[in-house]
């Protein structure tokens, strides 16, 4: 029997098909082959002109590190030529605006050093709700522990100052009393004391018209101011600082101009505290004593008499030129 050409061929494509080990060895040769093609990368120079994947990722690239500014559309024109030549330049290669291996070898190395620098920070991990509770509590344990301690403080702090003044309160009155005894005498010190009186009899008691008939009651304050205004210029020559100091304030409660004469011959021989309580008596006499001159001067003002209007303004002169 004649076969055909065509039935021969039909034959001998099922036979491989069928026979396994053809097939195997077919497949472990054309697998090392593709794997080579695969493993070495295909390095193109992009230029001027180039489209595709390539040219767009470029573009990225140099738009990411500010080189470029136009569209990323994959097409290699004179902008993206432009910035390539910026980005060669700064990096010191060859600025000829073409992307070959090293310029994209470069770029790549830029772009992975800026993605180091820009890494986020990591985010921290939530505490779980438990762990917030028991340190919510705590916190909240060593605050109620602070304040405690810090109202035991006060209280204790309040309570020894109440004691301490309380205890110093005694001692402050006494040198106050001292010093206000010594330099101003009360009138405890003044008062001589009341000595014991014996009870009169009946039959030896004095009426009182005839004991305003023996001594009437004007004399007896008359000669009793006049004699303590002496006694106390008298005093004002004792060798005793407290006795002068009281015969000083006592005048000036006197008010008695005789006693201006006698305070300034003293103030001549006197120390800064006994002039400054001089002073002070001779501003109370001058007081007392222009007070009533002032308003006899003001009533001669306004009398009818020009010549006693004319002595008035006269006096007035004279006392305002002392």
């Amino acid at each position: 029997m004649r076969l055909c050409r065509s039935s021969i061929l039909i034959v001998t494509t099922l036979t491989c098909l069928g026979n396994p080990t053809l097939v195997d060895a077919a497949t472990r040769l054309e697998t090392p082959q593709f794997l080579a093609q695969a493993q070495t990368p295909v390095r193109v120079s992009l230029a001027p002109g180039s489209l595709g994947a390539d040219v767009r990722l470029l573009q990225t690239h140099l738009r990411e590190l500010g080189y470029y500014n136009g569209l990323v559309d994959g097409n290699y024109g004179n902008s993206t030529a432009a910035a390539v030549a910026k980005f060669q330049s700064s990096e010191g290669l060859t600025t000829d605006g073409v992307a070959g291996t090293a310029t994209r070898e470069r770029l790549k190395a830029t772009i992975a050093k800026k993605a180091n620098f820009a890494t986020p920070s990591p985010t921290p991990k939530a505490t779980p709700p438990e762990a917030g509770v028991a340190g919510f509590k705590l916190v909240r344990q060593n605050w109620l522990w602070w304040l405690l301690v810090i109202g035991g403080v006060l209280a204790t702090s309040g309570i020894l100052f109440y004691l301490l003044r309380s205890l110093r309160r005694p001692r402050q009155l006494e040198p106050l009393i001292s010093d206000e005894g010594k330099f101003y005498p009360t009138q405890q010190e003044i008062t001589p004391p009341i000595q014991d009186l014996k009870a009169l009899p009946p039959q030896e008691t004095v009426t009182t018209s005839s004991f305003t008939e023996l001594l009437p009651a004007e004399k007896t304050s008359r000669l009793a101011k006049v004699n303590i205004v002496e006694e106390l210029v008298k005093d004002l020559r004792s060798p005793e600082p407290v006795k002068r100091h009281k015969a000083i304030w006592d005048l000036a409660n006197q008010g008695d101009s005789r006693a201006v004469q006698p305070l300034l011959d003293l103030m001549m021989d006197s120390d800064s505290q006994q002039r400054s309580l001089i002073l002070a008596t001779l501003s109370e006499i001058g007081i007392r004593t222009l007070k009533p001159m002032n308003r006899a001067l003001a009533i001669s003002l306004q009398d009818e008499s020009p010549e006693v209007r004319q002595n008035a303004i006269r006096d007035l002169t004279r006392v305002y030129d002392m």
